[in-house]
């Protein structure tokens, strides 16, 4: 994608220009022009914005269908509902461990969280919604990972279940901008929401918050008990 291509090209421009900062031989100026022209001719692009919520008749069906497969062998579900609860990306979720998890103060180490310029050791305390904790501590303890399951085959697994209900056009990383939102719809403020989601400042927190109504849609909503349930059941 034209966005993917931006940040691989932004990438070798600054390494580039740090090489000729120390005396490297690097034409610099022959990668800059080249940057403008594909801007131009729009081979570039940057990150798409998505105001893209699910809506609870749309949970239901997908969570549904996840649970109704008996050969979906990865409990997709639970993931999905985790995500909804705690604003984690796909990659993160699959890499949190038990050994990073404090639970008397509600928080947890998430592990080279993604940032623009570095992409290695962005080590994170989050703070756990409630919902987000107790699921975590319903699960078993069979490896260093909490939800040891490859995040590649979860969204694979996450979007044929999507397709086959038919909801159009809600990603998995869609559930992050609905964790967001939630917390503020709740009433909880930036500062205390840039805890659990880990931003360091206000304007990128912002992109993924899309407040539309006050109060909490997912209050009673039966798949948070019926998916600890199913974490109980893995044991």
């Amino acid at each position: 994608m034209p966005q993917t291509v931006a940040s691989y090209m932004t990438h070798l421009a600054r390494t580039l220009s740090w090489s000729k900062d120390r005396v490297a031989l690097i034409p610099i100026e022959v990668v800059n022009l080249a940057m403008r022209t594909l801007w131009e001719d729009e081979v570039l692009a940057r990150s798409e914005e998505r105001d893209r919520r699910p809506e609870l008749c749309e949970l239901n069906k997908i969570l549904t269908a996840i649970s109704e497969n008996t050969r979906q062998k990865i409990p997709v579900a639970i993931l999905v509902v985790f995500a909804i609860y705690s604003p984690r990306r796909l990659s993160e979720i699959c890499n949190l461990r038990w050994g990073d998890l404090r639970e008397n103060s509600g928080r947890i180490l998430v592990r080279d969280m993604k940032h623009p310029r570095q992409k290695k050791g962005n080590d994170v305390w989050c703070t756990l919604p409630r919902e987000a904790l107790e699921i975590i501590l319903a699960m078993p303890r069979t490896s260093e990972l909490i939800l040891p399951y490859n995040p590649r085959s979860v969204g694979t697994a996450y979007r044929r279940h999507r397709d086959k209900v038919g909801v159009v056009d809600l990603r998995f990383h869609d559930l992050r901008h609905e964790a967001i939102s939630r917390l503020f719809e709740i009433g909880k403020s930036a500062s205390f929401v840039r805890k659990i989601s880990g931003h360091k400042n206000g304007r990128c927190l912002y992109r993924y918050e899309h407040v539309e109504e006050e109060g909490d849609k997912f209050a009673n909503w039966d798949w948070h008990q019926l998916i600890l349930e199913k974490c109980n059941a893995l044991h």
